[in-house]
């Protein structure tokens, strides 16, 4: 098991920097997600890790120890890649033992890591077929076993589950997740898809054109993003975002748009009282803190006509037209509003955000 730590790390090809001065620190024996958009930069951080990439700039450690001159053989890491890499010949047995075989470990201890690796991820009976008579997720397991056998001090998982279908990767989620806590392995899996990272990390990095934009837990980025782009990106349904202006009038500051007038909370006045400048504001609001209904409600609500309803077995997506602006709101399956009629919405106001126009950054 091992700390990582970067340290002001920078990755360029050519001109174009990838990586612009990263810091994170991934404590010993954590889960981390490194998640972003395709172009984010989050690959070439993985593979700076594994020693696949050069460092331009900057430092990463593992356990307080600079790693950067080291060949990739000496990091004693493992890495997962999305397309298994496995050798089509040999058998799974022969897969698994291959990297054991290549430090020149005996036959009984090979066996021993093998047989403990299969029975881990539940493919013991598998082990004398060969990877064309697997399916997708016994390939991914047999990839993950072959990284297990070596024991390592870190594993890199590189989007391995992206490409497998809806249920397999949901399966493979709880499967990777359970396996992280069993080893107590430190490790570091790069995703494009926030419901993996969600689901699985203790950690995620939310990365952004090679910058880091926010560094939590799950909840942290989920009910706390920094800015308007996390809060955007993380999340499904995607947060909702209108325009909005601030109105302060005596003790009451509320957020107004031609659909609605809705004072916000104590505090949230007293933080948009300090922004003395910003007059608008983007109110973001996720489609679970609204709640929708045909009639209308006696305090203070949004108002907007239905475009269309999508049902999702157990819930219900409602896309809302509000002069101009689409919102998504998330309900009960059996709401009966049908496209074009009047529809009014409360909004749970401890969970509505309020970034700046101009930066994206957030108040609340």
């Amino acid at each position: 098991m091992a700390k990582v730590s970067f340290r002001n790390v920078w990755k360029k090809y050519g001109d174009m920097p990838a990586v612009k001065d990263l810091n994170i620190e991934c404590p010993d024996g954590s889960f981390l997600s490194i998640l972003g958009p395709s172009g984010c930069g989050k690959s070439s951080t993985m593979r700076m890790v594994a020693g696949l990439e050069h460092i331009t700039a900057g430092d990463i450690l593992f356990d307080e120890q600079r790693i950067n001159d080291l060949a990739p053989k000496d990091r004693d890491v493992a890495m997962v890649f999305e397309n298994y890499a496995l050798y089509p010949h040999k058998s799974v047995y022969e897969n698994m033992a291959n990297p054991l075989k290549l430090r020149g470990q005996d036959a009984s201890r090979i066996k021993e890591r093998v047989t403990a690796a299969a029975k881990l991820l539940e493919i013991s009976q598998l082990l004398e077929r060969r990877p064309q008579e697997l399916s997708g997720g016994q390939k991914q397991r047999v990839a993950i076993g072959r990284a297990i056998v070596r024991e390592p001090k870190l594993f890199l998982f590189d989007e391995p589950i992206a490409h497998l279908d809806a249920k397999l990767r949901a399966h493979m989620r709880g499967e990777i997740k359970h396996l992280q806590r069993s080893l107590g392995t430190t490790m570091i899996y790069v995703t494009h898809d926030q419901l993996e990272a969600m689901s699985m990390a203790d950690t995620i990095a939310v990365m952004h054109e090679g910058e880091l934009q926010q560094l939590g837990s799950p909840r942290e980025v989920y009910n706390n993003p920094v800015n308007a782009w996390v809060a955007g990106f993380v999340g499904e349904p995607a947060m909702n975002f209108v325009d909005c202006n601030v109105d302060q009038r005596g003790e009451k500051t509320a957020f107004v748009h031609p659909n609605f007038n809705i004072a916000v909370t104590d505090e949230q006045a007293r933080i948009l009282s300090a922004q003395s400048k910003q007059k608008t504001v983007r109110m973001g609001i996720r489609p679970d803190a609204l709640a929708i209904s045909l009639d209308q409600p006696a305090g203070e609500h949004l108002k907007g006509q239905i475009y269309v309803t999508e049902l999702l077995g157990g819930d219900m997506i409602v896309d809302v037209e509000l002069a101009g602006e689409r919102i998504r709101v998330k309900t009960a399956p059996e709401f009966e509003g049908e496209e074009g009629q009047t529809c009014y919405m409360t909004a749970n106001r401890d969970k509505w955000h309020a970034f700046s126009k101009e930066t994206g950054q957030a108040f609340f």
